[in-house]
């Protein structure tokens, strides 16, 4: 996968989800005018030459298929570079749909080093659903995720990239990366339990 270039994330768009105005407190009249909003600060924040990690929920609940929206709506978004990491409202197993993307992964893990933008060698972990443990959390390791809407305390070098956590906005990875170095690895040992002992 080439890292090169301006990277940005997001997740939890779920564009054409009836339910999404409401159930996440989005202020939009309605589902169009919520899909209109989400592309627009897409296209504002990525160029047409960045990558974009959407870390799942492209689509969300909605009648028909999803497939055809998410589709209509890839044909509106400018970046040209799309990887997605599968949230539970993605379909699975579609060719359609994952033919939208660059790739398309239930996981994702690399190195800072990996990345042009980006110095030292902390592992970052993508994943649709936030972990209270990830690969290489006691190093330093940054776990980035959705689902939550923003609705559960961040610990430690974790953050919620959906959209309703940053204003509807993807962020730039070096920023969220930045962010998260000022953080303390958050692990601490817990002590040994004791086991009761038979009689």
């Amino acid at each position: 996968m080439d890292l090169t270039g301006r990277i940005f994330v997001t997740a939890d768009t779920h564009f054409g989800d009836p339910d999404a105005v409401d159930r996440f407190g989005r202020r939009h009249s309605d589902i169009q005018d919520m899909d209109d909003r989400l592309v627009d600060e897409i296209n504002r924040m990525v160029g047409a030459d960045d990558l974009l990690f959407h870390l799942g929920d492209f689509t969300g609940r909605l009648p028909g298929s999803r497939s055809r929206h998410a589709h209509a709506i890839r044909e509106r978004l400018e970046c040209e570079r799309i990887v997605l990491i599968r949230g539970n409202h993605d379909p699975g197993n579609k060719p359609a749909f994952d033919a939208l993307f660059e790739s398309v992964h239930e996981r994702l893990s690399f190195r800072c080093s990996d990345v042009d933008s980006l110095s030292g060698d902390e592992r970052i972990v993508m994943e649709h659903y936030p972990l209270r443990v990830w690969q290489g959390r006691h190093d330093g390791a940054c776990h980035l995720y959705g689902h939550a809407h923003g609705t559960i305390p961040e610990e430690g070098r974790s953050t919620d990239v959906g959209v309703d956590s940053w204003n509807l906005r993807p962020i730039e990875l070096s920023s969220v990366i930045e962010r998260l170095r000022d953080r303390p690895v958050g692990f601490e040992r817990v002590r040994p339990r004791s086991q009761p002992t038979r009689k």
